[in-house]
């Protein structure tokens, strides 16, 4: 399906789909700083993060398809904690392949959920050779995590809260990998308001969004490790590319301790819980990458899936955590 075939009834069918499973999420003024600046919370979703809508919304969208043949995705992350959910909420059998290099953490967290876990290499070329390849063998429902659809039309809920939260125009900051989450949101908001501005924000680690837009062409990117590692694919989808290119007003990036500084304020002055790949919407924010223009800014906090010590860590660095009593 061509990106120009997702239309809003498609958007309102998702929206429908979803609305026995999954509530609004609260958006919440920012405490940190002067003026209209708002904090959307998917860090409040089942799983942690915006991907149980894409995730609910594929299974839902083919829903005896995968009840007889079951599901496959490609995730390390929270994609992965999301199609589990979404399978054993449905009564569906799920397969998540992940790479031998994923943490044990995220692992286990998938795993409790019910999901099979396959592992294989340690590259993303690996792991969609092997999903490819066990989706051919076995007939499963391949859900994925950005370019399809059914995922962007998942994201695209998002937006339609939005709307329906705000009142006239306003300024929307998104987090950028793959980019389904800006892709769906832009289609839902700038399609209802063209006024509103639409900014993605990824990692100076991983500008893949960023330079296929100002190339205008699709290409993969060397990557270097970041802290957003959330943020982490090497080339944008294709429908997401071709919705950004019309919706997309810019993609801007953040440094490493840019994303710590966000990292630390949403923790100790907002008292939220929230993924280095999520916080780099406040970082575009506070490090004066984005203007405002007057217009009330909306920094989608896409998740909140830390592990507890690198947390504290990022957040809280040396300093004392707690004052002992002897």
């Amino acid at each position: 399906m061509p990106a120009s075939a997702i239309s809003q009834k498609l958007l309102f069918s998702a929206r429908e789909r979803l609305s026995p499973y999954l509530r609004s999420t609260p958006l919440v003024p920012a405490s940190f700083v002067e003026g209209p600046l708002w904090l959307k919370l998917e860090t409040q979703q089942p799983t942690g993060s915006f991907k149980i809508r894409p995730a609910l919304n594929g299974v839902l969208a083919h829903e005896q398809t995968a009840r007889k043949q079951g599901i496959i995705a490609s995730s390390s992350g929270n994609f992965a904690q999301a199609v589990a959910y979404a399978a054993k909420r449905l009564g569906c059998h799920a397969q998540i392949v992940m790479m031998q290099s994923t943490s044990e953490y995220k692992i286990s967290r998938t795993r409790d959920l019910g999901a099979e876990i396959v592992l294989c290499g340690a590259s993303f070329q690996e792991r969609w050779d092997t999903t490819y390849r066990l989706q051919r063998e076995t007939g499963r429902l391949l859900l994925h995590p950005y370019d399809s659809p059914e995922t962007i039309c998942g994201d695209a809920t998002l937006g339609l809260e939005l709307l329906e939260q705000l009142p006239g125009e306003f300024t929307c900051v998104v987090p950028v990998s793959g980019g389904g989450l800006l892709a769906g949101i832009a289609l839902a908001v700038k399609t209802a308001r063209p006024g509103c501005r639409m900014i993605g924000v990824q990692p100076e680690a991983n500008p893949s969004m960023k330079r296929a837009l100002e190339s205008g062409a699709r290409a993969e990117v060397s990557v270097d490790p970041s802290i957003a590692d959330a943020l982490v694919a090497i080339q944008p989808g294709e429908l997401p590319f071709e919705i950004a290119r019309k919706y997309v007003d810019e993609v801007v990036l953040v440094t490493e301790a840019e994303i710590v500084e966000a990292l630390r304020v949403l923790t100790q002055e907002q008292k939220l819980v929230v993924e280095p790949g999520a916080a780099v919407t406040v970082a575009a924010f506070l490090s004066g990458r984005i203007s405002t223009r007057h217009m009330d800014t909306v920094c989608v906090l896409s998740g909140g899936n830390i592990q507890p010590e690198n947390l504290l860590r990022l957040a809280f660095g040396t300093r004392p955590l707690l004052n002992r009593v002897p």
